[in-house]
């Protein structure tokens, strides 16, 4: 495809593909009777066990149960949005250390339970691939691929797990990416480790403390905790890839409002597919403040267990925030030829200023790495440029934001 998605237009990015479930088969797809058996299994039992729980379960042990759960819950998430998706996915850090390895492939991110590391980053680096190539078809769980919504709710929130995928060029390079040999160990010895920490660890725990009553409630809090988590996570493949609020997101992803969902994740989420490697998850005030996975990964740093913070430069958002507000005003066009000539003017001097925002920026964040390395001597100097070039940024992100601001006003009138 020569095409890049880029170039796409909305409608040509999110055209249906497949009309029906039944076709997935004549492309490769097939349903994977062990994954169906345990979800469904793990769903059933956090339904009856859980019904048991608040219903007949003596009130001290209840309690437990929802403690566990709650842990469990907390701990899965967060094992999913810091470590398998912006510590390994998108190497939101240059450095790991072996420690924070061990502990989320031993222990923390079997209680999300959704295959391993390596599996669950295999997948979502071909989930973010579509905003570079286009081949949507590549996304494992799209939620674009059906006519209609609740097609596409149904697979990117949960089908697209039950199946298994058409292994493509692209599927298999990504999927036998060679990663940390700690993850590499935990994707040979994924279905023990599952099996001793979501069944048998809180079974036995239980049981050992209270009897069968305390087996079950414990294995009921386990259920619940690998039911919530699961579709804590799926909410973002599907309700932020279908529903939103920011025109001039360019990616696949759709929202871009204020919703902690999973610990932050679904925060912002254009930003972060616009700049996945940033390891905050948006843009702004909203978009980091809401983060609660961004503070750790700080604190992370803090203690020294990672090092080498990524995130997109003030001239790198200035670039995507600019383009969507273009793009925001482009969404309207005027009836009249005249209109349309004098918007299509506005239009070029907006963007004119955008560019001369994002080139001072970048200029700024210059100056800045020049006073870090320039000797005392030459400092005055180098201050005095730094404070007329924050005056320039001041000024040219103003005068851009009036363009975009008269541009509306044209197209408002004249639409």
């Amino acid at each position: 495809m020569t095409t890049t998605q880029k170039e796409l237009s909305a409608q040509e990015r999110d055209k249906p593909i497949y009309s029906t479930f039944r076709e997935l088969a004549d492309h490769g797809f097939s349903l994977s009777p062990g994954i169906c058996v345990f979800i469904a299994s793990v769903h059933t039992a956090a339904l009856v066990l859980g019904i048991w729980l608040f219903a007949a379960a003596p009130s001290d042990w209840m309690w437990a149960g929802i403690l566990w759960f709650t842990a469990h819950f907390f701990l899965g998430s967060l094992s999913t949005t810091l470590y398998s998706h912006r510590l390994i996915t998108h190497n939101a850090v240059k450095h790991v250390s072996l420690p924070v390895h061990l502990f989320f492939n031993l222990f923390g991110q079997i209680f999300s339970v959704q295959g391993s590391v390596r599996r669950w980053a295999a997948n979502h680096s071909l989930h973010h691939g579509v905003d570079r190539h286009g081949k949507k078809e590549l996304d494992p769980y799209s939620a674009t691929w059906f006519p209609d919504p609740v097609r596409n709710f149904l697979w990117s929130h949960t089908l697209t797990h039950l199946y298994n995928h058409p292994e493509t060029e692209e599927y298999q390079r990504s999927h036998n990416a060679k990663r940390h040999p700690v993850i590499m160990w935990q994707d040979k010895w994924y279905g023990l480790l599952t099996t001793f920490w979501i069944f048998l660890f809180p079974m036995g725990l239980g049981f050992a403390l209270g009897g069968f009553t305390g087996m079950f409630a414990l294995a009921a809090g386990s259920m619940l905790g690998t039911v919530a988590v699961q579709h804590n996570t799926w909410t973002v493949n599907s309700v932020t890839h279908m529903w939103g609020v920011t025109p001039g997101v360019k990616s696949s992803a759709s929202n871009n409002y204020v919703w902690l969902g999973p610990l932050g994740e679904g925060n912002h989420h254009g930003d972060h597919h616009d700049f996945p490697r940033d390891y905050r998850n948006g843009f702004g005030i909203s978009g980091w403040l809401l983060d609660p996975t961004r503070y750790t990964i700080l604190a992370l740093r803090a203690l020294g267990l990672v090092k080498g913070l990524n995130r997109a430069s003030k001239h790198e958002e200035a670039e995507i925030v600019g383009q969507r507000k273009l793009a925001e005003v482009s969404m309207f066009k005027p009836l009249s030829r005249e209109a349309a000539a004098l918007a299509e003017q506005l239009e070029k001097t907006a963007l004119t200023l955008k560019n001369e925002w994002v080139d001072a920026l970048a200029h700024l964040e210059k100056l800045k790495r020049q006073s870090k390395e320039k000797a005392e001597a030459g400092r005055q100097e180098l201050l005095r440029d730094l404070e007329l070039a924050q005056k320039a940024v001041a000024k040219r992100r103003e005068a851009f934001f009036d363009a975009v601001d008269r541009l509306r006003s044209h197209v408002e009138v004249y639409a």
